[in-house]
């Protein structure tokens, strides 16, 4: 089965999604984190499931979760890797197409 990894920024964006909903309430953090986690779980063995996102970056896909997140990730034969994860109003197309590492 295909492997999941998360890349650094990613990591830090699930803790500063995780600390900004703390602040008000930390069990909906801790859930909230949660669901996002078992949701990338989906794409090991649905690669392909989220929008092509080429246009932004080589192999970039991404999907929404709800309204308020988009994760943006790389899927491989081997991993699939998790780029990106975007809250709220963030320009994320704008993030990547500035040339920042994806």
């Amino acid at each position: 089965m295909t492997r999941l990894a998360f890349r650094q920024a990613a990591r830090a964006d699930l803790r500063s999604i995780y600390r900004y909903i703390a602040a008000d309430n930390p069990i909906r953090a801790r859930s909230f984190v949660l669901q996002i986690r078992t949701r990338c779980t989906l794409f090991r063995e649905h690669p392909l499931v989220g929008r092509d996102r080429s246009d932004l970056a080589p192999g970039l896909r991404s999907f929404p979760l709800g309204g308020n997140v988009i994760i943006a990730y790389r899927p491989t034969p081997a991993v699939v890797e998790i780029v990106r994860i975007f809250y709220g109003g963030q320009d994320y197309e704008t993030f990547f197409r500035a040339g920042n590492d994806p």
